[in-house]
């Protein structure tokens, strides 16, 4: 089976550009099955999240399968509370703007006896767990504060922004008209809490290797800014009719930044290169229209998208075709453009947005969609490169770290936000520089991040890492190479600690997460159970706490695992 059956050393551990912030996004894996953790961990390994933003809970089969519904006090009990008190005990309250789901979640929250007012998962989390009237939900009379228009609600059109734009506003900017008194202030404390399901592999959904294939094509999208061709396929089906009035003037906004938009009758053939299809129709054959470009969306406005038990095409078809991201709805929605993506979509997606971003700037009515794929895929934002200079080790006097961004872009401002040891310390700074006070920190291996971004609605940027030891104290520990086989996927780490002083306790973690923890002793043992982790590249660190309060972290010993096996 290989070193540690399973277990490999990862010698570097390399990541793509970044899309929306990663520091801002909360990823969340069912710890009862092995591939929800593992497309959790190809999900944070491939996006570069910190390790404390991904949260495990465990969520049994009888919520997930079959129909994958649950009620309202399961949803609370099982997911919304614990991951709530993950956050806060975490001091993630303010840093994060939206969740992530993995596989192996219900896809339906029923909020109402009737079936047509019924929301999905993401639109629960969206309401931050509360309940809205049940006609506004099944009319989509719902209006989301984050909808950028037109409808008939919202006659006039936003602009473009990022989900951190919205919530704090572009100030002076977003110009003296009453109207976008939004934008000025941003919504605040009452900012929702948008969120995608990276796949669905339930009944009738797609394969695991489906959905890590999704995450590789969304990774691979990142700042390509391919002209492939967005197509609005129409009918006289009410699924088409209902919203195919937003397409003329859509294409003509995009033919200002020079997409082709193609209006037409005929779904593309095989030899086309498609990166966005929206449509109406009962069933449509995804695999038979072209090669999808990576970063490409799709959806076909049906009543039954995610409604797995039901006939009609699924929109995992999308995913499973080549496309990056698609939605549908979970129940009945019937044909109410309000309640799906306008074509709108496309304007926020190449003016460099998310998907997730574009996803929700562009539905009126999002509380029965489920949205599925990538939702940091961002092919049409110019990188951002950083750079963050700085020592390697402190001892007792302060350090400044200095950080170097550049873009392709012309005449920009640049702002900072700096994460120690992945809590934001410093948000929105015009300071390229971070000063650290070793004194205010605990001996040990520590990382201070620098997030660098274009003073925009749309906020492009890119980030650096930088890791480095404070040694006050003397205190030092490591993961000892000498790793026993205690079970199967069960392994034992000693602990070498150096220095005059020993810890009194040792903790075994990974991320936010203790795996395992015991007194210090010399020939003490920590155990290690691959399936807590999943499959794919993990980092473990021991923590040595001291009598005097003082907890000091060992440098990550980065592994991968392989062919865990979930009891």
């Amino acid at each position: 089976m290989g070193l540690l059956r399973g277990v490999t050393f990862v010698l570097s551990w390399v990541f793509s550009s970044m899309a929306q912030m990663p520091h801002e996004v909360l990823v969340i894996a069912n710890q009862s099955t092995a591939g929800s953790l593992e497309v959790a961990n190809a999900f944070v390994e491939r996006r570069g999240i910190p390790a404390d933003n991904l949260v495990r809970v465990a969520i049994p089969e009888s919520v997930y399968g079959g129909r994958a519904t649950c009620d309202s006090a399961s949803f609370e009990e099982l997911i919304w509370t614990p991951v709530q008190k993950a956050v806060v005990s975490r001091q993630l309250e303010d840093q994060i703007l939206a969740w992530v789901y993995s596989t192996d979640f219900p896809i339906r929250i029923k909020t109402d006896a009737s079936d047509r007012r019924q929301v999905s998962i993401c639109g629960q989390t969206f309401l931050k767990n509360r309940r809205v009237e049940g006609a506004l939900i099944e009319e989509g009379k719902y209006h989301s504060p984050i909808f950028a228009g037109p409808n008939e609600r919202l006659p006039f059109l936003f602009p473009s922004c990022s989900l951190s734009v919205l919530k704090s506003g572009l100030g002076s900017r977003a110009g003296a008209d009453k109207s976008v008194e939004r934008l000025r202030l941003g919504l605040g404390w009452r900012m929702p809490l948008p969120s995608m399901m990276l796949g669905y592999t339930g009944e009738g959904g797609s394969s695991l290797d489906s959905v890590l294939a999704v995450l590789e094509r969304g990774q691979k999208a990142d700042y390509q800014g391919r002209r492939s061709e967005i197509y609005f396929i129409t009918n006289s089906n009410v699924r088409s009719t209902c919203r195919d009035w937003q397409f003329a003037s859509t294409k003509d906004r995009l033919a200002e930044r020079r997409f082709e938009v193609i209006v037409t009758n005929d779904f593309p053939r095989s030899s086309s290169s498609i990166m966005g299809l929206f449509c109406g129709a009962e069933t449509v054959r995804p695999s038979d229209m072209g090669e999808y470009t990576p970063g490409a969306v799709a959806e076909h406005l049906t009543s039954w998208g995610a409604e797995f038990q039901r006939p009609q095409t699924k929109c995992t078809e999308w995913l499973d075709a080549g496309a990056t991201a698609t939605c549908g709805s979970v129940v009945e929605p019937y044909a109410n453009a309000n309640k799906f993506p306008s074509a709108r979509f496309f304007e926020h997606y190449t003016g460099g947005c998310s998907v997730l971003e574009s996803f929700y700037q562009s539905v009126a009515s999002p509380l029965q969609q489920l949205f599925l794929g990538d939702p940091l895929a961002r092919p049409y934002a110019p990188p951002v490169r950083v750079r963050l200079l700085g020592a390697n080790e402190l001892s007792k006097e302060p350090f400044r770290f200095r950080a170097a961004a550049s873009t392709q872009l012309r005449g920009v401002s640049w702002r900072y936000t700096f994460l120690l040891d992945g809590r934001v310390v410093e948000a929105a700074s015009e300071m390229s520089s971070y000063r650290v006070n070793p004194v205010e920190l605990a001996d040990g291996y520590h990382t201070l991040q620098c997030v660098a971004w274009v003073d925009h609605s749309v906020r492009f940027y890119g980030s650096d890492t930088k890791s480095f030891i404070v040694n006050r104290l003397g205190r030092d520990l490591s993961i000892s190479a000498n790793i026993k086989k205690l079970d199967v996927g069960v392994h034992g780490f000693q602990v070498e600690v150096d220095g005059a002083d020993v810890p009194e306790r040792i903790r075994l973690i990974s991320g936010a997460e203790i795996l395992d923890e015991g007194r210090y002793t010399s020939n003490m043992m920590l155990r290690f159970q691959e399936s807590r982790v999943g499959n794919g590249v993990c980092r473990l660190q021991v923590v040595g706490v001291y009598a005097d309060g003082m907890e000091v972290a060992s440098e990550p010993l980065v592994l991968k695992i392989y062919n865990s096996v979930n009891e």
